[in-house]
């Protein structure tokens, strides 16, 4: 994220979007009430007469609008994030409804007016600035039958590829299909590794080692490579390796590791009933009381009225807190307890 402008007094935060980070970071950022203002195309008003408006009625004119924002969608499929709402500024359609299609192909800068900013927002704000220039993991998860290459971001896991080995049993396997198998993963790889990005090949077996062998031959300069040993390969094993906190050894503040370990912690003393509690009323008894360490909650929750009571009640008690993305897999585990949870500083015997 690159901010351009900012001005405290107004509440204006003028910035680019750069990536799919951004788009994700900008999603829960904006709030229904907000202003947005970017440069968008509208159908073009026409005030002349019959023929003439219906051969321009598709003319579509490049204009700048600010909306009062009703709602807001993140596609992460189609790297595209959609703030829709009804236009209050620009040169025409004052009051009717518009949507802007926000994407990091055209680094096009939107103004985002909030009346009042909430910490946590200024510290997502801040976060993706900080992360501009921070690499991202791709991964390679292979065994000898089939291949699933993903990139880890800031928002989640971004399936790229998968591969298949085309064996139809172990008589079939010669030297030839390796090459074949091994040449379409690296293709690949090609593709969506830079300098920068640390390349993790994973999974169970011998096959990563073989095609780190085949890469190098292939392309010398392809380091940094990292390997670890998984139980599975494919998306399984993507989770498994986020899991280990191989992930932390390699990039610092990732999002997706962070916040995985923060729900596997939690999962760990739910399980020996521990220091942990998890659920709407019992969330808010433990602010209440001051025995919360860190509060977890989803994006989801946060966006809702209670969600931002529990975040008011943590910061009257000096109590952390980590907002979880549910898109990713410990963030859906997460979302099945009710997207709010906590870790706690001490024990204590709940109310009847």
């Amino acid at each position: 994220m690159k901010v351009v402008h900012q001005n405290p007094k107004t509440g204006e935060i003028k910035l680019i979007a750069e990536n799919l980070d951004d788009l994700w970071h900008l999603y829960n950022i904006i709030q229904e009430g907000d202003l947005v203002r970017a440069v968008t195309f509208r159908t073009a008003e026409d005030y002349g007469g019959g023929d003439r408006i219906r051969a321009t009625k598709t003319e579509k004119k490049r204009m700048t609008l600010t909306l009062n924002v009703e709602k807001v969608e993140f596609h992460e499929f189609s790297n595209r994030l959609r703030i829709s709402g009804t236009i209050i500024e620009g040169p025409q359609d004052l009051g009717q409804h518009h949507t802007f299609n926000i994407d990091t192909e055209i680094l096009e800068p939107i103004t985002l007016i909030k009346e009042n900013w909430r910490q946590h927002d200024l510290q997502r704000l801040q976060e993706a600035v900080n992360q501009r220039t921070a690499p991202v993991l791709l991964f390679v998860s292979l065994d000898e039958d089939a291949a699933t290459i993903a990139i880890l971001r800031q928002s989640g896991v971004q399936l790229l590829a998968e591969i298949d080995a085309h064996r139809s049993g172990k008589m079939y396997e010669t030297k030839e299909t390796d090459t074949e198998y091994y040449g379409e993963i690296l293709a690949i790889v090609k593709t969506a590794k830079t300098p920068e990005t640390p390349l993790v090949v994973i999974g169970p077996g011998f096959a990563r080692e073989h095609f780190i062998a085949f890469a190098k031959s292939k392309e010398p300069t392809l380091a940094p490579v990292v390997t670890y040993a998984t139980g599975y390969a494919g998306m399984n094993g993507i989770h498994e390796a986020i899991k280990s906190g191989i992930v932390d050894k390699l990039t610092k503040d990732n999002r997706v590791s962070k916040e995985t370990q923060a729900v596997e912690h939690l999962l760990d003393e739910v399980r020996k009933d521990g220091l942990a509690t998890y659920g709407p009323k019992e969330v808010e008894e433990a602010l209440q009381r001051g025995a919360v360490q860190t509060l977890l909650i989803s994006d989801v929750c946060i966006r809702s009225r209670r969600g931002e009571e529990y975040l008011d009640l943590a910061k009257k008690t000096n109590s952390d807190f980590l907002i979880i993305n549910s898109l990713h897999e410990a963030g859906k585990k997460f979302e099945s307890l009710g997207g709010v949870a906590a870790l706690l500083r001490y024990k204590y015997e709940p109310e009847a």
